[in-house]
């Protein structure tokens, strides 16, 4: 009787359920991030990318766009910190303000207080903008010991009024960088420079910050900090942030350097000055108005992406700062959290702002929520929905069988 050899039992592999199984999602790396954002023309270079890579390997570009130097690590950290990926509103408020916004607060946001604030101090009123309440509020945390730096928009050393992020520790580090810029800087990219050490000009580990940002550098900011795959530690020292009034920006090759400098023929390097108010763009060289024209003369260099954002006021701040609504040479203040509301209060108790507040149903609030409104009406379809993220993985107990002796 011939015997018929067994043929070898084979393992099951762990795709059918013995061991780890891998996860069957397509990955999403930085090409997804530069294909379905910087391409689609929805990228308003906030940074968070930039800040976010864990293996620093994105930067800040000419082009006001990330690029990426050396090999990715498929990761996805870079592509779950992008705010034009997905916003979840809701989930932010809830981490900021601990709940949602009202119906009764949909224009404005959720908010405590509002004001017209202007700093006390000479130098700052000069160089800064509008009364310079952000350059006060900042001074007074940072000599109080509140925070320990502050990451602001300052300006590059190799372009003049072409923005970049800048770390203050002192007051002449923020009248230094003080003013309004109109194009982007990658603001939040600046916690780069924080969190990687041989860059670092701070103690990452301890040191507390303030953030001052554009509405959508703070929804890049908190989009970082909610979901699972982000980079939630760059924000763990984080004791306030100012948001900033914005309508749009504009691109620094087509407003600064081919109209102002070009078309108009000023030498950026004499510019002391850059303000856009009661639409007309106003440029100073020493104290000379050099430029005072319709802002439509810039139309052209308006950032494509600013086109689907819906914030004007600064919705995701502790203080919101502005120049709408207060009379000339004030700034608008709206105080959006407990935190925000006394760090206000204690930098006028201590002498470094004045403060005036605003009537709710004047004029000038008014015509910030009119503003707002128009706002508005953008479609924010393209980064605000339902889901575009696989949600982070529910824990499952295994039990374990533990024989007694």
């Amino acid at each position: 009787m011939t015997q018929v050899a067994t043929p070898p039992q084979t393992l099951k592999p762990s795709a059918e359920g013995e061991g780890w199984k891998a996860r069957p999602i397509k990955l999403k790396i930085f090409g997804n991030l530069i294909s379905e954002v910087v391409h689609k023309g929805i990228c308003m270079y906030c940074g968070a990318c930039i800040a976010s890579c864990p293996i620093d390997i994105l930067f800040h570009s000419e082009s006001e766009e990330p690029i990426m130097r050396g090999t990715c690590a498929a990761c996805q950290v870079c592509y779950y910190s992008c705010p034009r990926i997905e916003l979840p509103v809701a989930e932010v408020e809830r981490r900021v303000f601990g709940r949602e916004r009202t119906p009764e607060e949909t224009i404005l946001g959720i908010h405590i207080g509002s004001y017209s604030v202007r700093a006390k101090d000479p130098d700052i009123q000069k160089r800064a903008q509008d009364g310079g309440a952000v350059s006060a509020l900042m001074l007074y945390a940072l000599e109080n010991k509140i925070i320990d730096y502050a990451l602001v928009s300052g300006f590059t050393s190799q372009q003049p009024w072409k923005p970049g992020p800048r770390v203050a520790r002192t007051k002449q580090e923020l009248v230094d960088n003080a003013g309004s810029q109109y194009t982007p800087g990658g603001q939040v990219g600046g916690l780069a420079e924080i969190a990687v050490p041989n860059r670092s000009v701070v103690n990452f580990q301890e040191d507390r910050m303030a953030l001052v940002g554009l509405p959508c550098e703070l929804q890049g900011f908190w989009r970082m900090n909610t979901h699972w795959i982000a980079a939630p530690k760059l924000g763990r020292n984080l004791v306030f942030t100012i948001g900033l009034f914005c309508s749009k920006v504009f691109d620094y090759q087509k407003m600064m350097v081919d109209y102002v400098q070009g078309a108009r023929g000023i030498d950026l390097k004499t510019v002391t000055k850059v303000n856009i108010k009661k639409n007309r763009l106003l440029i100073y060289t020493g104290d000379r108005l050099a430029i005072d024209e319709p802002v439509e003369v810039i139309a052209h260099a308006a950032r494509e992406e600013c086109n689907i954002c819906v914030d004007y006021s600064a919705e995701l701040a502790d203080i919101a700062v502005g120049a709408i609504g207060s009379a000339s040479g004030w700034s608008t203040v709206l105080t959006r959290t407990p935190r925000g509301e006394d760090i206000l209060d204690g930098a006028v108790e201590a002498g470094y702002v004045e403060k005036k507040e605003l009537d709710p149903l004047g004029k000038g609030m008014k015509f910030l929520e009119t503003l707002c409104e128009r706002k508005r009406l953008r479609d924010p379809s393209a980064y605000i929905r339902h889901s575009s993220a696989y949600p982070r993985p529910d824990p499952k107990l295994v039990p374990i069988e533990v024989p007694l002796k």
